[in-house]
């Protein structure tokens, strides 16, 4: 040992007498473990044998000591000197040498022997690293875990949550042979056990055909090791409910399956050993993990282009309102839409029927968010047709109700509409509502008169709509909104309420232009809301119009 006879080379500088130490294991015959000389080695050699070694130091002008290395027992001899204490510590110091030799070669070896399987680890780390799809390079992950564990045959499933089923998506060495998908009932199959367990487990013999007739058929051990990656016991979102079961709380996983890896056709039917099973584990862990990443890349990119379609969508809906200005010169008129999310069922209509009337249109779909919006648009349209067309409340609204029968029946929604006509030369504002609460004609006065509905919402009845009159005075002004205005919470999930904002719009009696009551109105909804997440889509227009003069 290089160790050894370093320290005993030291011990003679330093003492100026020779040393030597021989070992004796199991019985076995004595080995020298170092000497300070060759010569003194080959001087001590016949003491170890001898029947008492201290006796026969003695009379060799030595001394020796029995020293344990551990896993044996051995002889130190030392030149006879007047350093008795430098031959205690040397005693001392030789079996922790020894045994750290012991280690460092224990540990040399065991790298050597786990190179192949290091390298493994070290490619299949490479190969995921390179990739966000696992599948496709499953036939190559399959392929250098078989290589290395000298399996002939091996199978790599991925569970199919939606199924319910452990599918193959590569196999190695079953060119002719087709692997079956595998259900999760099927207790028996080796595969499962793996999967259920999130382990590794091995079977040989008749065991092994039971459990995988595919795999096994030749005969032979199978190892099958689940895919797994570690469990936090907490979501994406960082909420878990804790489970209880009994009355007692039951500790979450500690990693999760997501497929098997089944290996099989060892050459001369060899077993999978315990480093066998530890290996695949580590690859099975490796793989999972990478799969679980992917998953999530997966999911992070779609919510990213789900959100850039939402903003494309948010866009083209807002787009898709008139603009207040196309009812001018005649009459001033402002509106805004919030959708709740990115889209939303709400919107609004205005129309320049001619020079003496104005057309205010608005509606709610049921519900909020992309399918209200698709119904929205739909309305939308079919309103922009048909009050041009016609310019009787009624009539319109009842062609739109037509237009819509159809959507409105397979969604199983519904949407409230009011459409109301300002006719100035007439001095009158006539009017069809289909279930809408919030309607109003607010005059300079402060009073707010609303437009009653004379039907349920569109898509609940297919009574007539009837058209609805009330007069048109100096200063008065169409007030129409949704009623996530009035539903609007705050933080101890208190409504505004109608009161407060019929309230807020009987205050402004001073000539204030749409504008500024749409302002108002929204200033509104936000004090009372203060940022609190809107449940429900806002809207609304505000319509203003003086009487024609009359010579």
């Amino acid at each position: 040992m290089i160790e050894i006879a370093a320290l005993l080379a030291a011990f003679l500088g330093a003492t100026g007498r020779e040393a030597a130490i021989w070992e004796r294991r199991d019985g076995g015959s004595p080995r020298l473990l170092g000497s300070s000389s060759v010569a003194f080695g080959s001087r001590t050699e016949a003491g170890v044998g001898a029947w008492d070694a201290i006796a026969w130091a003695r009379t060799k002008g030595m001394h020796a000591q029995l020293v344990t290395t551990g896993e044996s027992v051995g002889w130190l001899f030392v030149e006879a000197g007047d350093s008795p204490d430098a031959d205690r510590l040397l005693a001392r110091v030789v079996p922790h040498v020894r045994r750290l030799s012991r280690e460092r070669d224990g540990a040399t070896g065991e790298l050597v022997e786990r190179y192949e399987e290091i390298s493994l680890l070290y490619a299949i780390g490479e190969l995921l690293g390179g990739t966000t799809s696992v599948e496709a390079v499953a036939d190559t992950l399959l392929r250098e875990l078989a290589i290395t564990v000298g399996a002939a045959r091996a199978v790599f499933l991925q569970n199919n949550h939606v199924t319910g089923m452990l599918a193959p998506i590569a196999t190695l060495g079953l060119d002719e042979v087709a692997y079956p998908t595998i259900s999760l009932e099927q207790a028996e199959h080796i595969a499962v056990a793996a999967y259920r367990s999130a382990n590794a487990i091995t079977e040989s013999g008749g065991a092994a055909r039971a459990s995988d007739p595919v795999l096994a058929a030749g005969g032979g051990a199978l190892l099958a090791v689940a895919i797994t990656r570690p469990s936090t016991g907490v979501g994406i979102t960082g909420t878990h409910p804790v489970p209880i079961l009994n009355g007692k709380v039951v500790e979450p996983p500690t990693s999760v399956p997501l497929g098997v890896l089944v290996l099989g056709g060892r050459a001369n039917g060899q077993p999978f050993s315990a480093g066998d099973r530890k290996l695949a584990v580590a690859v099975g862990t490796q793989i999972g993990t990478a799969m679980h990443n992917a998953s999530l890349v997966r999911a992070a990119v779609e919510r990213q282009q789900l959100v850039r379609e939402m903003r494309l969508a948010h866009d083209l809906q807002l787009k898709l309102l008139p603009k207040p200005a196309v009812v001018g010169p005649e009459a001033r008129a402002a509106a805004r839409l919030v959708p709740a999310e990115s889209v939303g069922g709400d919107f609004f209509l205005m129309a320049r029927l001619d020079r003496d009337r104005t057309g205010v249109l608005i509606g709610d779909v049921s519900g909020h968010g992309y399918q209200s919006a698709l119904v929205m648009a739909l309305a939308l349209s079919a309103a922009a047709i048909h009050v041009q067309a016609a310019f009787d409340p009624s009539i319109a609204l009842d062609a739109v109700r037509r237009s819509l029968d159809d959507e409105l029946s397979s969604t199983e929604m519904s949407i409230t509409i009011c459409y109301a006509v300002i006719d100035t030369r007439a001095g009158e504002v006539r009017f069809a509502n289909a279930g809408h609460p919030h309607a109003f004609r607010v005059g300079a006065d402060g009073q707010c008169v609303r437009l009653a509905a004379v039907v349920p919402p569109i898509g609940f009845s297919d009574a007539p709509i009837e058209e609805c009159v009330m007069s048109w005075r100096p200063g008065d002004r169409l007030v129409l909104f949704t009623d996530g205005i009035t539903d609007a919470r705050d933080a101890r999930d208190q409504r505004l309420g109608e009161d407060a904002v019929l309230a807020m719009l009987a205050s402004m009696t001073h000539g204030e232009s749409p504008d500024a009551m749409l302002d108002a109105l929204f200033a509104q909804v936000e004090s009372h809301t203060r940022r609190t997440a809107l449940r429900d889509d806002l809207a609304a227009v505000i319509v203003d119009r003086p009487l024609e003069e009359r010579s």
